[in-house]
């Protein structure tokens, strides 16, 4: 679908692709090569996608243009918070499915700003109001332009000399939402020889809450993912006083059972099962209703551009970017899971509530019947056996009843070049660009302590003194009867007593930030030298030069309670957990369910030579070599990468091409690194269960490596142009993180609902913290499960490839101008091998190509992917008509087995086994008016015509973002006005 770029008889940068008015029968530089002079059907597989395309196909967002692309893989952006994972907010690119930290991002030809600590470009920074074109190189590149660009790159050229005012502004309309809508405006003015553009963009995207689309509302029996039995109302055993035997268990039971407070509430009363005895009764509670499809986000961006030539053979170019993106209100569960309480790990039975609690007496008389022993002896206290503080009942810190979180980014990009053009054959170009990102990330969580002072009576900021209840100390009441109804359903609660709600002040003492404020500095320095000389009678063109990359890594805890340094244990001011007082990586920490974030200070210094060379050997055959040398220091090294491509020009409408070379990408500061990230992942034999992670680095990494080679045709006549390629990847060391799945699958074998014993002579419980910090064979569970660590390794060897094709057609039917288009990807396979790191094989080999890969990586890999348009144009009209296709895929999960999931009360389940394809059109016109010298441009479209679902899958959401969307069918309209 790219859209042939014009040619050029302008003398661009040698990085970048400049697309200018210009002469025929010229060809211009695309990304891939330092030299000038390349063309964009050259030997290397670019696509350019003009302005004008984006704005036919009705494109406002870098993230659309991106999930367009048939080459790209899941992409973060427009995914939930369980795909977006820590990185909610942040836009990415991902080509070939080899992960988005493996596609290099430049900005008129240099790197981009990249999520802090991860390596990946954060895509939703980009200004597209300022943009000329993009370019996508579909090939490895790192031998050009070094680490990150193993997958391939792509590059976002803003427009040059432009003169007049531009202002535009779309709404979309999202039903079930408050809509999206964006405004720009775009400046720019001659000054002499030089250009000054300046320009400005506001985003905003409204929350779309779950509930908005049936198909997320999905039966228990159906689709288990998204339901628990930790819940609210909870499972308590009370105690009490029996005359001649003393304190003593006097029962079991859920929480206002007697007036169905679960099932009025929307949740499910089923059965716990537990090996060798008696199952537990739980109230499921499924926290999808509380949260978002998509969250409410605002995005600014500030652009300014200054080119001048400041000499006949001096030119200076400077540039600065500075781009925000808010998410202060996202929308989580009501409260996490509790994994372990004010003793450590473990969940069960962690938390008591006194007798003495304001919702005490209301739990007895609505759990037990009267006459039974809860109800005839002097109550003591309850132990909570199964729980959370909030689930049905709504979190009441939010008018919806979720959990509360914010993700913001920053990011600053300066960059200065000049091109001196030394003699009539070489010119040299020196550029230095420097980045600040910034990502203050958090949600929020018990901390465990606190709620249970809490349940005693003493919580508060302002408790003082040693009686419960006053002088400023407050109780939360943990039962049902505090809770009105379930506010994201809108359900009444028939155990709700007036006056035991909790106050807001109680909540918030127990309810803190979890999260990390995260810093990343780059300072990177260009020299490139590009020329042409004779040699044997040909035109040999060559670049040669050197760059400089420093990386400053810093991350902070957000609060001491996220501090493990700061609250390394349970209980605030207690060390005794820690084996080593001055070890505090992964500690107990302060919160029941989310880990902390230990401090880091890393730096990373990259040297790198290198040199292209290109020449046509005979006529219509042009081969060009390129070779690549950086240097990381330290326990990584140094590697040596070449490259070499070829195009033949078989005829005058044949080409033949192709690629061989050998890429690479080095280790980031925070892969090197001993300090620990603690994140949260649903345990798959686990059933799902969301346990701790806590991840380090690897001081000991060896950069990964890829041999790469495409082999393709083009074939051009007319107005039809048809490209087909063959591509391979052949990694080696590929960097990843030990597999969770697989630990847990090797500690706790055999089952799928957390039921199962724990084998407890397995070497992989090395990697495992259970609750009570042991393992006893023939009574640990798998549930007992409370942590468990990885480390990020070179991990399998990794071959992926598949087929490339590409189809443009233009001609004229009378008035009409008529420009169609279509590309598809189709990936022939994607084969890990065997898993093994220190003696220990993790996981076996699979291929993942046609599969979800929930639980492993690459995640989906569709292996058809297509998207295609047909553009109609009568002056002042334009209408265009586009396409796109994902294939489905098979839950690998299901691989083997004659249910995909169990469920405890209703048996089996298939739900979402085979994922259907995806298959949407849109429909985007503009009619362009003028009005005395002003040119406006009116736009109106429909996304989603035929109001296409997702298919169903096995995931919290019931549908996989990464091949369907949620929002449905929404209309568009905006316009573009210039002066």
């Amino acid at each position: 679908m790219a859209q042939t770029a014009p040619d050029s008889d302008e003398q661009n940068q040698p990085e970048l692709a400049e697309q200018v008015e210009s002469q025929p029968d010229t060809t211009i530089v695309v990304t891939g090569s330092y030299i000038r002079g390349q063309r964009e059907d050259g030997a290397q597989p670019v696509d350019v996608f003009g302005q004008e395309e984006l704005e036919a196909r009705g494109i406002d967002s870098p993230l659309e243009f991106i999930k367009s692309l048939p080459s790209v893989g899941p992409v973060l952006g427009d995914s939930n918070q369980y795909g977006a994972g820590q990185s909610q907010g942040v836009g990415s690119i991902n080509l070939r499915s080899l992960g988005r930290e493996r596609t290099l991002v430049l900005f008129n030809g240099r790197r981009f700003a990249t999520e802090p600590g991860d390596g990946a470009a954060d895509t939703n920074l980009i200004p597209l109001f300022a943009l000329d074109r993009i370019e996508v190189l579909k090939d490895g590149a790192a031998s050009t332009y070094g680490s990150d660009a193993i997958a391939g790159v792509a590059n976002f050229v803003t427009r040059r000399d432009f003169t007049g005012l531009e202002v535009a502004g779309d709404w979309e309309f999202v039903d079930g939402s408050d809509d999206n809508y964006r405004v720009s405006a775009l400046a720019g003015f001659d000054i002499g020889t030089a250009n000054l553009m300046i320009g400005a963009g506001w985003q905003h995207r409204s929350e779309l809450p779950t509930t908005a689309r049936d198909f997320t509302q999905v039966p228990y029996a159906d689709n288990p993912t998204g339901w628990s039995f930790l819940s609210n109302p909870g499972l308590y055993a009370p105690l009490a006083v029996i005359p001649g035997v003393g304190v003593t268990t006097v029962g079991l039971g859920v929480d206002g059972n007697q007036v169905d407070a679960c099932e009025s509430l929307g949740g499910i009363e089923g059965a716990f099962p537990r090996p060798g005895a008696t199952p537990l009764p739980v109230c499921r509670y499924s926290y999808i209703p509380f949260v978002n499809l998509i969250e409410e986000e605002d995005r600014y961006q500030v652009y300014g551009q200054f080119t001048a030539d400041l000499s006949e053979k001096v030119a200076f170019t400077a540039e600065a970017l500075y781009s925000h993106t808010e998410l202060k209100e996202l929308g989580y569960s009501p409260s996490y899971p509790i994994t372990q309480g004010p003793n450590g790990p473990g969940s069960a039975s962690a938390f008591t509530v006194p007798a003495s609690n304001p919702g005490y007496a209301a739990y007895l008389e609505q759990t037990f019947a009267p006459g039974t022993p809860p109800r005839l002896f002097t109550p003591v206290l309850s132990s909570i056996v199964l729980f959370r503080p909030f689930a049905l009942g709504g979190n009441p810190l939010d008018p919806r009843g979720a959990g509360q979180g914010q993700a913001i980014n920053d990011a600053w990009r300066v960059s200065a070049s000049f091109d001196i053009e030394l003699s009539d054959a070489l010119s040299l170009q020196t550029s230095g660009t420097y980045i600040n990102s910034s990502r203050t990330a958090f949600s929020n969580d018990v901390v465990s302590d606190r709620l249970q002072r809490a349940l005693n009576g003493f919580g508060g900021d302002n408790c003082t003194g040693s009686t419960a209840g006053a002088n400023g100390c407050l109780y939360f009441n943990p039962f049902i009867n505090s809770a009105p109804g379930n506010p994201a359903l809108g359900l009444t609660n028939p155990a709700y007593v007036p006056g035991n709600e909790n106050s807001l002040e109680v909540i918030d003492y127990f309810t803190r930030p979890s999260g990390t404020e995260a810093t990343e500095e780059q300072y990177i320095a260009d020299a490139v030298f590009s020329g042409e000389a004779s040699l044997f009678g040909r035109t040999l063109g060559y670049a040669f030069g050197g760059q400089y990359r420093k990386t400053d890594f810093a991350t902070d805890p957000l609060n001491r309670f996220s501090d493990p340094q700061a609250y390394p244990c349970a209980i605030d001011g207690d060390r005794s957990c820690l084996d080593d007082p001055n070890d505090t990586n992964f500690p107990v920490g302060a919160f029941t369910f989310l880990g902390q974030y230990p401090r880091a200070r890393l730096s990373q210094d990259v040297y790198a030579l290198f040199g292209e060379a290109q020449m046509e050997l005979f006529d219509g055959f042009e081969l060009t070599g390129a070779i690549r040398y950086e240097d990381y220091g330290g326990l990584v090294g140094s590697t040596v990468n070449p490259k070499l491509s070829a195009r033949w020009q078989v005829t005058d409408f044949l080409a033949l091409r192709g690629s061989v070379g050998d890429t690479f990408r080095g280790p980031l500061p925070a892969d090197l690194g001993t300090a620990g990230v603690s994140a949260v992942a649903g345990i798959d034999v686990l059933g799902g269960a969301y346990k701790a992670t806590d991840t380090v680095g690897n001081p000991a990494l060896s950069p990964e490596t890829a041999f790469t080679y495409n082999i393709g045709a083009i074939v051009e006549a007319g107005g039809f142009n048809f490209s087909v390629d063959y591509w391979t990847y052949e990694f080696e060391g590929r960097f990843t993180t030990l597999p969770v799945q697989a630990i847990a699958a090797n500690v706790a074998p055999g089952g799928l609902d957390g039921t199962q014993l724990a084998d407890c002579s397995s070497p992989f419980v090395d990697y495992v913290v259970f609750a009570g910090g042991t393992c006893t064979q023939g009574t640990t569970i798998g549930n007992d499960i409370s942590r468990i660590q990885t480390q990020t390794v070179n991990g399998p060897d990794v071959t992926t490839s598949g087929l490339d094709f590409s189809l443009n057609y233009r001609t004229d039917l009378g008035p009409v101008r008529v420009n169609a288009g279509a590309n598809a990807t189709y990936t022939l396979e994607y084969k890990f091998s065997d898993f093994e790191f220190n003696g220990l094989q993790f996981s076996q080999g699979y291929d993942a190509a046609g599969f979800s890969n929930y639980d492993r990586e690459p995640g989906t890999v569709s292996q058809w992917r297509a998207s295609g348009y047909v553009n109609f144009q009568v002056d002042p009209v334009s209408v265009t008509w586009s396409s796109n296709y994902i294939g489905g895929v098979d839950d690998n999960r299901c691989e083997g087995l004659e249910f995909c999931a169990q469920t405890p009360e209703f048996g089996g389940t298939n739900f979402g086994r085979e994922v259907d394809s995806f298959f949407v059109h849109d429909l985007f016109a503009t009619i362009d008016l003028n009005f005395a010298g002003v040119e406006a441009e009116l736009q109106a479209g429909v996304e989603n015509v035929f109001d296409t679902d997702p298919p169903a899958a096995r995931l919290e959401y019931s549908y996989d973002p990464f091949i369907g969307t949620a929002k449905g069918r929404t209309f568009k309209i905006g316009t573009k006005v210039r002066f």
